[in-house]
C-alpha cells in the first residue's frame, strides 16, 4: 500500500537558494516547467523523489548577490571522474559534475561549462543516460553567447534527465544523482561563503537548507532497503549531525496567513539559527562529505 505523504515542493535537489530566484526575474515558468515555490502537494513512494531535485536556474540563482564571486578552485578536478567506477559512485559523480556545469553556466564561463559538459556527457554513457546527451543538445552547448542561453540549455537538460529517470522507473538512480548534486552545491555556496557574518542573507540560505536536507534524508529513507542508498544515508550523516543542532525559533509575522487543514506553511513564522561555530563546523563536515563522495580524497 502507497502511503501519501505531504512534501514541501522542491524542483530540483541542486537548486540550493531559491529564495534568489524571487528577487530576480518573475518569470519562472517556461513550457509548462513548474518554477521553485513553497507549496505543499501530496505525492506517493513513486513521485517522491521527483520533488527533490532544483533547477541549474534556481540552483546558483544566488550569483544575482555580489557577495560572491566565482572561483574555480571549489569545481571537483575533472580527472577525479575516472575514479568512480561502481554505479553508486558513478551515479553521485553526475550529480556532482552536474552542479558545476551549473556553476559553471551560472557564473557564464563558457569555457569552462564546455570542459565540465563533456564530463557530464561521458559519465552519462556509463549510467545509461547517453540518450539524453544527443549530438543536437552538445551542438547547442557550442553556439551559445550569452548567459541566459547557456542557463537555458543547461536547465532544459535537467528536464530531460529527469523525465526520462522517472520515465524508466530509475528512482533510486535519480536519489543518488540528487546526493551528489546537493552536496556539490552546498559545497560551493559554503567555500564562496568563507567566513561566518552575522545577520548575512548567504549564511541564513546555508542554514535554511536544513529543511531541504531533512526532506532528502527523509526521500533515502523511504529507499533505504537498497545497499547504495543505505551507504549514502551513513556518508550524509556527519551533515545530519550539523542541521539537527541548528534551532528553529519563532518570529514575529504581522502578516500571518492561516494555513489551510492540511496544509504546510513554509517561512514566515519561524527561522533557523545557524552560529558561527555550527557554521564553521558545518563547513568543515560538508568539505569532508564532498570530498570523499567526489573522489578528491581517495
Amino acid at each position: 500500500m502507497k502511503t501519501p505523504l505531504k512534501f514541501i515542493k522542491i524542483v530540483f535537489v541542486f537548486a540550493i537558494f531559491a529564495t534568489y530566484a524571487a528577487c530576480g526575474d518573475d518569470t519562472e515558468k517556461t513550457d509548462g516547467k513548474d518554477s521553485l515555490n513553497s507549496d505543499v502537494i501530496e505525492i506517493t513512494e513513486d513521485n517522491l523523489i521527483t520533488y527533490l531535485i532544483p533547477s541549474p536556474k534556481d540552483m546558483f540563482a544566488f550569483t544575482k548577490n555580489e557577495q560572491l564571486k566565482y572561483s574555480d578552485k571549489v569545481l571537483n578536478n575533472k580527472e577525479n571522474a575516472d575514479k568512480f567506477l561502481d554505479t553508486k559512485s558513478l551515479e553521485i559523480g553526475f550529480g556532482i559534475y552536474s552542479a558545476d556545469l551549473a556553476y559553471t553556466a551560472a557564473f557564464n564561463q563558457t569555457n569552462t561549462a564546455g570542459e565540465y559538459l563533456k564530463v557530464v556527457n561521458n559519465l552519462s554513457d556509463k549510467i545509461g543516460l547517453g540518450s539524453v546527451f544527443t549530438e543536437s543538445l552538445l551542438e547547442r552547448f557550442k553556439k551559445v553567447d550569452n548567459k541566459d542561453s547557456l542557463l537555458k540549455v543547461t536547465n532544459d537538460t535537467y528536464y530531460d534527465i529527469v523525465k526520462f529517470l522517472e520515465e524508466n522507473d530509475r528512482n533510486t538512480s535519480l536519489s543518488l544523482i540528487s546526493v551528489g548534486g546537493w552536496v556539490e552545491s552546498l559545497y560551493i555556496v559554503t567555500s564562496l561563503q568563507n567566513k561566518y557574518i552575522k545577520e548575512n542573507e548567504i549564511i541564513q540560505l546555508i542554514a535554511d537548507q536544513k529543511n531541504i536536507f531533512e526532506n532528502l534524508m527523509l526521500s533515502l529513507e523511504q529507499r533505504e532497503a537498497d545497499e547504495n542508498i543505505s551507504l549514502v544515508i551513513q556518508e550524509l550523516k556527519p551533515i545530519k549531525d550539523i542541521y539537527d543542532q541548528l534551532e528553529v525559533i519563532k518570529i514575529e509575522n504581522p502578516n500571518k496567513v492561516t494555513p489551510k487543514p492540511g496544509q504546510i506553511m513554509v517561512g514566515g513564522t519561524t527561522k533557523i539559527v545557524i552560529t558561527e561555530q555550527q557554521f564553521n563546523s558545518l563547513k568543515e563536515s560538508i568539505a569532508t562529505v564532498r570530498n570523499k563522495l567526489a573522489g578528491s580524497n581517495v
